[in-house]
C-alpha cells in the first residue's frame, strides 16, 4: 500500500485503498491498527516531524482507543475521516468523534454502523 500524507485528502485516499482490499487483507490491517495505532499510522502515512513527534507523545489510553475505533470502522468499511483547522494555535489536541454502534447477538453475529472522524483542534491552553 502507498504512503499518504496525514491530511484530510490523504486519509480519504488511504481509506479508499484499504476498502479496495479483500476482507482478509483488510481485517489484517484492522488487527494491526488495533494492536499498535502509532506504528500503523507511521507505516501508512508520511508524517512531518511535528506530526511524528506529536503521535509519539499522545496518551497511551487514547492511542489504544483510537486503534480500537479504527479497527471497528475498517472491519465494516465505515466512513473514516480527518478534519483539520487553520490557523494553528499553541496546543494541538486530537478528538475522535464517533457514531459507531456495535451490536452482537448470542450467535456471535456482529453488526456495526456509523462513522469515525478524527478532528485536530488547536486550543490556547
Amino acid at each position: 500500500m502507498s504512503l499518504q500524507p496525514l491530511t484530510p485528502t490523504g486519509v480519504a485516499n488511504k481509506v479508499a485503498e484499504l476498502y479496495a482490499l479483500s476482507d482478509t487483507l483488510l481485517f489484517a490491517q484492522a488487527d494491526s491498527v488495533e494492536s499498535d495505532f502509532r506504528a500503523w499510522m507511521a507505516v501508512n502515512f508520511t508524517l512531518t516531524t511535528a506530526q511524528s513527534d506529536f503521535l509519539s507523545r499522545i496518551n497511551d489510553h487514547a492511542a489504544k482507543y483510537y486503534g480500537a475505533q479504527s479497527s471497528v470502522a475498517f472491519r465494516s468499511r465505515l466512513s473514516v475521516s480527518l478534519s483539520t483547522p487553520s490557523p494553528e494555535h499553541s496546543h494541538k489536541w486530537i478528538d475522535s468523534v464517533s457514531s459507531l454502534i456495535v451490536s452482537t447477538n448470542a450467535d456471535g453475529v456482529l453488526q456495526t454502523t456509523g462513522s469515525l472522524t478524527f478532528t485536530i483542534e488547536y486550543r490556547a491552553a
